[in-house]
Order: C-alpha cells, then structure tokens, then sequence
C-alpha cells in the first residue's frame, strides 16, 4: 500500500510539530516539574586527610594547625537565614577566627569550640556549593598538646533548622 503524497506530507509535518513540542517541553517545563533542591550538608571535609602546617598571619602564629580555608566546603541552596554555625566536637582542639580587614589580619576569635559566622563569608557561585571568602580563616589546632599524626576532628556545621558533621584526619606533612 502506498500512501498519497498528500498523506505523507501531514505526517512528516506532524512528526516536526511533535519533536518540536517535547522539545519544548523538555527545555521550559521539565526543569519546573522535576525541580529538587539540593540539600544542606557539609560537602568536604568528610573524612579527608588535611596536612597540618605552622601558619603565620602577621604577627600570629600557630604551629600544627590546620586552615579550613580552601577545605571548608558547604552545599544548598535553601535561605535559612544569615548565619552558620560552626562546633567543634573533638575534645582538646579549638579553633581562631582570623580576617583579613583590608590593611591587616585581624583575630576575631581566639581558641574557641564554637563560632557562628555570617553566610556572606561565603562565596556562593552559581550552583550549590558554598566556598570560605579567601579574608576568613579558621584555624583549628590542639593549644595543650602535640596533635597524633592522622587525628581525626570531628565538627558539625548548622546552617537555619539544618545540620550536618564535618570531619578530617590532622597528618604531619611527609620529610
């Protein structure tokens, strides 16, 4: 059997219209209906080895300490408000808070277990990931005692009615 010209005509014309309108579809309607917000958590440090260093600002110093700078990775994409919360869990480690004024490092905070500080001292590109302003430090070291090599801290970050635990292994850096 073969089919009229006129026939195939409508039909390839409604195969266009067709592929045309999932398309369509797909691009505005598709991300709407199967929108899932990501969640709120602690992206890094889960677990991860950070090596220890003597980190200098200024006049401060502080041996064995590690800088969550550039390590301290957060994701969501929810707005709990302006401020996260930061607790250390791990007993004999604490934590300074150490800014970058504009003309000089400044410590907002000396040996504490826990600090909340503002969501804008985060970078917060496009997506869900939130990154530590390069002027925010937090600088977590043992003030009474000489970390163990792979020592693992523990910490948990609150961001609104959301938690989520963070934790690295404190290694000394190989000779």
């Amino acid at each position: 059997m073969k089919l009229s010209y006129e026939t195939s005509f409508r039909l390839k014309v409604l195969l266009i219209a067709s592929l045309f309108g999932l398309v369509i579809f797909y691009i505005v309607y598709y991300p709407i209906i199967s929108y899932n917000p990501v969640p709120y958590g602690v992206a890094s440090p889960k677990g991860q080895l950070l090596i220890m260093k003597n980190i200098t600002f200024g006049s401060m110093e502080w041996e064995n300490a590690v800088d969550l700078y550039n390590n301290l990775v957060l994701k969501g994409d929810e707005d709990y408000g302006d401020y996260v919360v930061l607790d250390l869990k791990t007993p004999g480690w604490c934590m300074d808070v150490v800014v970058w004024s504009g003309t000089a490092y400044i410590k907002k905070a000396e040996c504490v277990r826990k600090v909340t500080i503002s969501k804008y001292t985060f970078r917060i590109p496009p997506g869900s990931y939130w990154y530590l302003d390069g002027s925010y430090h937090l600088i977590l070291y043992k003030p009474d005692d000489v970390p163990r090599n792979y020592e693992m801290v523990n910490f948990t970050v609150t961001y609104g009615p959301e938690s989520d635990w963070g934790a690295f292994k404190a290694a000394y850096p190989k000779d």
